[in-house]
């Protein structure tokens, strides 16, 4: 296996230490057969066993934060969920120094007839504070939830967000020495999530330790120190976040056997050991020209085909007049791709199709977020009301060009034909066609939708 524990330090300087974790349930076929697994008669196993976390172990320093990551299934819940306490290891061990806060589930410890005061205090209470450390805390807790009047009515009438809010903000007040943080911010607005980051760094520079799960590689990015990828319930890979994020997005639609070669193939990475307190580090920055890659990690750095990365939402809408026959992502050099570095240019190439002699048409693409929003697109001719002539089953091949200016995430890639001296309706229009991956592989932070830098000559 290629994951490795981080190395060990000193008690005073470990927040969480785990060792051989492994979660192992039972899955029976019938009710009944568990009753009857529990007779003392019983030889026969009547259940299967399904191993959701196997083998894992883990070091975490105080003030560092580890990002987990790793596709749904792979045991990242399981994980936390053993070093919160609120699952027995059947097998390993884990220590935690210090009070642990924790946001696992949405609402989670609330009660739902309680009102959210009442709740508040409810939940300092049991996380250890005092009556005279809750009310000083108090006001800190409810300004930081922002959820105004509600705060006197029962959760039950709050919105997912509200809920979000106030049980972030409960747990990340009371001081806790290791906060762990299960995809629960992904309910709330972008403003609040940029409040709750910003509380994430104040707590790290005092002292705290984080643990996050995130399907967003951009935020494991931004602030997690290391990064630990499950895969299958194991520990695969751990170590820069830049790095593992990197060969995770390769990875994600991967079959088993590319897994493995991949994850093989890293095997030759150098590591090299800090100073900063004896912390496992991979080379954070790879640059393409850096001495010493070798052509599996080069490949990081250079646009490729992935072909099990597939749109799972494309919508074709029905044609009237002509079609688009496809649609794909080129380099500059006109090679099919749909996986790029930040900071590559990329052609999008559109195959339009005429049923019938079209007078003036023109042709556009658009490529939108993960949210559907769209970032921004081009059409085809430039100048306002002019159309091409196109000739009925006499294909046209329409490039449109852009430079590297997409953050490192997924988008989604669509295009129409309209007609313009026609209503503006669609001769034919397709919605998240294809997907395109543009990956994180320099030390980079993503600030707004794009990248608009242009660099002083």
């Amino acid at each position: 296996m290629r994951a490795e524990a981080l190395p060990m330090f000193s008690d005073n300087n470990v927040a969480i230490e785990a060792t051989g974790l492994s979660k192992c349930y039972r899955l029976y076929e019938k009710p009944s057969d568990r009753l009857k697994q529990a007779m003392p008669w019983q030889r026969q196993p009547l259940y299967r066993e399904y191993w959701a976390l196997r083998d894992v172990s883990l070091t975490l320093p105080k003030g560092r934060t580890l990002g987990v990551i790793g596709r749904n299934g792979s045991g990242k819940s399981t994980l936390l969920q053993l070093i919160c306490g609120t699952l027995t290891p059947t097998e390993g061990k884990v220590h935690v120094s210090g009070r642990i806060g924790a946001l696992l589930e949405l609402g989670s410890g609330f009660n739902p007839e309680f009102t959210g005061l009442e709740n508040v205090r409810l939940n300092a209470a049991v996380l250890g504070l005092k009556k005279v450390e809750i009310d000083t805390k108090l006001d800190d807790i409810l300004a930081f939830a922002d959820i105004g009047d509600f705060a006197n009515q029962p959760v039950k009438n709050y919105s997912s967000g509200m809920v979000m809010r106030l049980a972030f903000a409960v747990q990340a007040h009371v001081d806790p020495a290791i906060l762990v943080v299960d995809e629960a911010l992904a309910v709330g607005d972008e403003l609040f999530q940029k409040k709750c980051f910003a509380r994430l760094e104040n707590l790290k520079q005092q002292g705290g330790s984080i643990l996050l799960v995130s399907h967003s590689c951009a935020q494991i990015n931004q602030h997690c120190d290391q990064v630990l990828l499950l895969h299958k319930g194991s520990a695969r890979l751990i170590g820069d976040s830049h790095r593992v994020t990197a060969i995770y997005q390769r990875l994600i639609d991967a079959t088993a056997s590319e897994w493995e070669r991949v994850i093989k193939d890293d095997e030759g990475v150098q590591r090299t050991s800090s100073n900063n307190a004896g912390y496992l580090t991979i080379e954070s920055k790879l640059s393409a020209e850096h001495a010493g890659l070798d052509p599996e990690q080069k490949k990081l750095h250079e646009p490729w085909l992935d072909q099990n990365l597939k749109s799972r939402s494309a919508i074709s809408y029905p044609c009237d007049g002509a079609e688009i026959k496809s649609i794909c992502v080129q380099t500059i050099e006109g090679r099919k791709i749909n996986t790029l570095p930040h900071g590559t240019p990329f052609d999008i190439t559109i195959i339009v199709h005429p049923h019938r002699d079209l007078e003036n048409i023109r042709v556009a693409c658009f490529i939108a977020n993960q949210n559907g929003g769209r970032i921004t697109g081009q059409s085809l001719p430039r100048q306002r009301n002019k159309g091409w002539k196109a000739l009925c089953n006499e294909q046209l091949s329409i490039s449109f060009s852009f430079h590297g200016g997409l953050w490192p995430g997924y988008y989604f890639i669509g295009a129409g034909i309209t007609e313009t001296n026609s209503s503006g309706s669609f001769l034919h229009r397709v919605i998240d066609e294809i997907v395109l991956r543009v990956v994180d592989v320099d030390l980079i932070q993503p600030i707004g939708n794009t990248d608009l830098t242009r660099a002083k000559k």
